[in-house]
């Protein structure tokens, strides 16, 4: 995995107001692809990244994959390097659970905030 990087963020993408940590990938046939990191879960005592696909344009990000989400299981290294590994259907399935309960419990915090606006 590449190290993290700052590519900036979309003007017009709904959340431009936040910072996302910004990561590089290349899978088995060289292409490199771009990650925001969005959330951090863990779950059975493993810790997870969920990601969104950004889309690079000479450094900047010109937007997102708001279709999907990856997962990628992190682990860290001995040297402090971060290890990302894929997951089996039946491990994305069990974060998945758990990334959508967090989508909720966000969403009803935003609601109550705003009916107390």
């Amino acid at each position: 995995m590449d190290e993290m990087k700052d590519f900036g963020h979309p003007q017009d993408h709904e959340h431009d107001h936040e910072h996302f940590d910004m990561f590089a990938i290349s899978d088995e046939d060289g292409n490199e692809h771009n990650f925001a990191l969005i959330s951090q879960l863990d779950v059975d005592e493993k810790h997870y990244w969920v990601c969104q696909e950004a889309f690079v344009e000479a450094e900047e990000v010109v937007g997102f994959d708001e279709e999907s989400y990856v997962v990628f299981r992190a682990s860290e290294e001995d040297d402090g390097n971060i290890v990302l590994n894929s997951l089996e259907d039946d491990e994305f399935e069990k974060v998945s659970k758990a990334w959508n309960e967090e989508l909720s419990r966000i969403t009803a915090e935003e609601i109550e905030e705003e009916a107390e606006e």
